[in-house]
């Protein structure tokens, strides 16, 4: 169960990150179905680990990690900015996200950028 547990943080770390890194997205039935196809993937990878009884730890940690890609994939190629480019297409031409776009991403989400916890968050980007 724990492993499920793990499973489901990872995809709300990714999709928090993006959604603070890429502060100009929009489309709110894409993220309410997002939520709902990674949490689904997320149960049936631990069924599906949990059925066929994997025993090696590297093998799990693997299968985790590429959850987690996976996540991160669907992501940067599916996330609708108002922009009209994908946070993959932001990349690809160069856009990296900075500081002040990680405080406007975390204003809004509904948090304080002031706050210790989104400082240090901030604190992660580069400065722009």
């Amino acid at each position: 169960m724990f492993r499920l547990i793990r499973l489901l943080i990872y995809a709300i770390g990714i999709y928090a990150l993006f959604l603070i890194a890429f502060p100009q997205w929009n489309g709110e039935i894409y993220h309410v179905a997002t939520l709902a196809i990674v949490g689904a993937a997320a149960v049936g990878l631990f069924i599906l680990t949990s059925a066929i009884q994997i025993t090696s730890t590297a093998i799990k940690v693997g299968i985790e990690l590429a959850f987690a890609v996976g996540v991160a994939a669907w992501l940067a190629y599916t996330m609708p900015q108002k922009s009209g480019k994908t946070p993959w297409e932001q990349w690809a031409e160069g856009h990296r996200p900075n500081q002040s776009e990680a405080r406007e991403g975390i204003s809004r989400l509904g948090g304080n950028p002031a706050s210790p916890a989104a400082a240090f968050v901030v604190g992660l980007f580069p400065k722009g």
